[in-house]
């Protein structure tokens, strides 16, 4: 066993492996969490916003993938406005009992998946998703060195390990997340960055859709974030993050590095999420392709 596993090891198994919390009998996001914007008065206008700029556009027929869709609350809300859009929930989970036979859905990793899905003209909606994938995060030392958070293979707690050597992750830092203060901590958004690209590549026309806990450049070059953003939630409470499956790991976004990570987005818009339930903090993406 090796002294100390990697933040990203560690948390995947929480996501898709032997520790998943998801896949594990007590995973369902509706008894940890009150953030689920399937009810929100803003999402189907903005929805349906999207979808007018897509009918707009050429290609296949008019669709909505729902990407980390839960119990698919979303699709089901829009299947009962009588669309004749096509609507696709993926998730890590089995498909809802009871959920509308005009749903289709697609069991597992949507960095996976999205892989297997192109040419889609429509919506990709992807709400609390780009949280949950996990990343490597560092604490920075009293000598301005930034060393990587590791997790301690017997306990599952988070450990500062040694410095951070990786070009492409401190040139990630250097550009999005300066990390200039002693004991300060950061996440580094690599992995977010690539599976929203994976998730925009579906679209061979339409608009992507993030709403999630996030944050934006100038926020952290103010301090705002300098505790770093990784949690646990279990039953509706942050709790300590432990790498063992027993709670939710999750970090903050940085939608900005993330909206970058589509070159071939034609706009950008980033906003905050101004009827996040349950007082979440939640910024919102929106990219549009033609």
């Amino acid at each position: 066993m090796p002294d100390e596993l990697t933040l990203t090891d560690a948390w995947e198994e929480t996501l898709i492996g032997d520790r998943s919390f998801y896949r594990g009998p007590d995973g369902d996001p509706y008894r940890h969490f009150a953030t689920d914007i399937a009810g929100s008065a803003e999402i189907l206008p903005l929805i349906r916003e999207l979808l007018a700029f897509a009918g707009d556009c050429d290609g296949g027929p008019l669709t909505v993938i729902d990407v980390g869709s839960g119990a698919g609350g979303l699709l089901a809300r829009l299947a009962m406005t009588g669309t004749n859009t096509r609507l696709i929930g993926i998730d890590l989970r089995p498909r809802p009992a009871g959920l509308d036979t005009a749903i289709e859905w697609i069991t597992g990793d949507a960095r996976v998946v999205a892989g297997e899905i192109l040419g889609i003209r429509g919506v990709v909606v992807a709400h609390e998703f780009l949280d949950d994938i996990p990343c490597a995060a560092v604490e920075v030392d009293e000598d301005g060195r930034p060393r990587l958070i590791r997790v301690d293979p017997s306990s599952r707690r988070l450990v500062v390990g040694e410095p951070l050597e990786d070009p492409a992750d401190l040139a990630w830092l250097d550009r999005w997340w300066p990390v200039t203060r002693p004991f300060m901590r950061a996440e580094i958004g690599r992995s977010r960055d690539a599976a929203w690209a994976m998730i925009t590549g579906m679209l061979d026309s339409g608009a992507a859709l993030a709403i999630d806990y996030g944050h934006t450049r100038p926020e952290r070059l103010g301090g705002t974030w300098d505790g770093g953003t990784l949690v646990g939630y279990h039953e509706g409470r942050v709790v300590t993050p432990v790498a063992d499956g027993s709670c939710n790991l999750t970090a903050h976004v940085a939608i900005d590095s993330v909206a970058e990570a589509a070159p071939r987005a034609q706009s950008t818009r980033i906003d905050h999420w101004s009827s996040a339930p349950g007082r979440a903090d939640f910024v919102s993406l929106v990219q549009t392709f033609t």
